[in-house]
């Protein structure tokens, strides 16, 4: 029987990719980290979960890291779920479980297995409580919802991130009067892919959610580099793209706008190996409209050399609960009921006039209890599978490391 690290091998047999060595860094740090870099496991473990068998448009990887603050299209720092690589159709309790597994393994070593326990179980009655209120919300209403005081704290922290303090640490003027990128900070100037990118961009200017009185079409494609970031989506072609507005003779660090483009593959939770589907990018473009309240700027899709690529800013106002909010049980309990309230809200957004998971509330009426605590039972069974497989890891760290770096 193949083992969480044979499965590992097999996934990634066809990746090439520079990244794949710091990726295996990643996966032994942590069995956090380690879940977080290897949904195609979860996607196929998650199967064996019986549920209702509702189904709809859901995340797919909803952990705790894949929530956090940005700058939205409208101009306001918003919070929300913010990576719809793996969304796809399926049971909205794998998104709940890929959740609440998350949250006990994010606490592992701070909290008591209890406490991580009430954590997972406080964000399923969130999410449960989120649908019972919202069902019959409109975008509008949600528009409307006074944010946690937690999320409105992060916020107003997120505002005072400079753009251009931001930029500073990664880009630098050119002799030519270009801004160029530096090497490190996780960026690697790639000037041979600029071709390329040239003749992509103009499509991805052309149809990119960008905001009030920009003018995309104008935007002057100033470097690339290869970006190196996150966990799972190392060994994906990934790309920051610098661009200035086109306003002045002369780029500024004010004029600037780092934009990134990612590889979109098709979710693993439909296919058992990587694939990419022609129209993938643009699905993921419409997954992320539909479950986000508000689209991060300059949200898009573009097909470099015939690769489905989805572009999105990065932004100086990026940011997420640090560790410290996990720190207590107090303050993990609260993430969880944020984490899980917003989940519920995505999924009615995304079910859009269908009836969704709306009726899920009323199935478990009367068996609430016995419903979450089938949910808790996949969560602290799977968190401990999750904890043996990253010693497996660690155990044959050499030998992914010699297959990876052939």
């Amino acid at each position: 029987m193949a083992t969480a690290v044979d499965r590992i091998l097999e996934w990634h047999q066809n990746i090439r990719s520079p990244h794949l060595g710091e990726k295996l860094r990643r996966l032994c740090d942590s069995p956090f980290r380690f879940y977080r870099g290897t949904f195609p496991l979860f996607a196929a473990d998650v199967k064996r979960f019986r549920g209702m068998g509702m189904r709809g448009g859901i995340v797919g990887d909803v952990h705790a890291e894949n929530y956090g603050a940005f700058r939205a299209v409208t101009g306001e720092i918003v919070y929300d779920i913010n990576d719809f690589d793996e969304a796809t159709n399926g049971d909205y309790e794998w998104d709940v479980l890929r959740l609440t597994v998350s949250l006990m393994l994010a606490s592992l070593g701070e909290q008591r297995f209890g406490e991580a326990l009430g954590a997972a179980e406080a964000a399923v009655r969130a999410w449960l409580e989120g649908m019972r209120r919202w069902g019959e919300y409109s975008r509008k209403q949600f528009e409307e919802l006074p944010e946690a005081a937690e999320v409105r704290e992060l916020l107003k922290d997120s505002k005072e991130n400079a753009r251009t303090e931001f930029l500073k640490r990664i880009v630098r003027p050119g002799r030519d009067g270009q801004f160029q990128f530096r090497h490190g900070e996780g960026y690697t100037p790639i000037p041979e892919a600029l071709p390329a990118v040239r003749r992509a961009l103009a499509g991805y200017l052309a149809d990119c959610l960008a905001p009030k009185n920009a003018v995309p079409s104008r935007y002057v494609l100033q470097d690339i580099a290869v970006r190196e970031a996150g966990t799972g989506s190392l060994g994906r072609h990934r790309y920051a793209i610098l661009l200035d507005k086109g306003v002045e003779e002369q780029p500024d660090y004010a004029t600037l706008r780092l934009i990134e483009w990612k590889q979109s593959l098709d979710s693993a939770l439909d296919t058992p190996r990587p694939h990419t589907t022609k129209g993938r990018a643009a699905q993921v473009f419409q997954y992320t409209v539909r479950g986000q309240l508000f689209p991060k700027r300059y949200l898009g899709v573009a097909q470099m050399s015939g690769m489905p690529m989805q572009g999105r800013e990065i932004g100086s106002n990026d940011q997420r609960f640090a560790a410290k909010q996990f720190s207590t049980p107090g303050r993990l309990g609260k993430a969880a009921v944020i984490f899980g309230g917003i989940l519920a809200r995505c999924h009615l957004l995304m079910a859009r006039g269908e009836d969704g998971p709306r009726a899920i509330p009323g199935n478990v009426a009367g068996g609430e209890d016995r419903y979450v605590n089938r949910l808790l039972g996949f969560t602290a069974q799977y968190a401990a599978q999750v904890c043996d497989d990253h010693a497996e890891l660690l155990s044959r760290r050499q030998e992914v490391e010699d297959v990876w770096r052939r």
